[in-house]
């Protein structure tokens, strides 16, 4: 069961490192999980513009492979409009969670090039949230409102 789909899915994370490397980004790390309980194996690729200066990658994308060796149809990529800075600061692209497989370079130049506006706008003053065909840009509270001193 432990090698279950094992071939497909480095397949699938072979891809992914080359979809971004094809759009010029740097592979941050590429990751492959096994989650037994749901029979699939998680993949998870962090890709960086050059010279980025945060830890956190600048866009990262994640699909599913079953165990019975399935490619996955669709492709999550998430990316932060921030600007190096530390995670959850500046906005976040929401509506690319569902890429189609074979869109994935074409998604991640649009998303690149919305990252540039995003940023430019950001920069500018222009408040958010920023809205493309199929995009929102916004900034979010991955902390969840949690008062994290309030209790000492």
């Amino acid at each position: 069961m432990l090698r279950a789909g094992r071939e497909p899915a480095e397949d699938v994370k072979r891809r992914l490192v080359a979809a971004c490397q094809e759009v010029g980004l740097v592979i941050n790390n590429a990751n492959m999980h096994l989650m037994q309980e749901h029979d699939v194996r998680w993949i998870d690729v962090g890709a960086s513009l050059p010279n980025w200066p945060g830890e956190t990658p600048t866009l990262s994308l994640m699909a599913k492979v079953g165990i019975n060796g399935q490619w996955p149809d669709t492709v999550d990529v998430r990316c932060s409009g921030a600007n190096g800075e530390p995670l959850g600061l500046g906005p976040w692209m929401k509506g690319r969670r569902e890429v189609p497989f074979q869109e994935l370079i074409e998604q991640l130049r649009e998303t690149l090039e919305e990252r540039e506006q995003v940023v430019a706008m950001a920069q500018a003053g222009i408040a958010g949230p920023y809205v493309f065909k199929q995009t929102v840009w916004d900034t979010i509270d991955l902390l969840g409102g949690m008062d994290l001193f309030g209790q000492l």
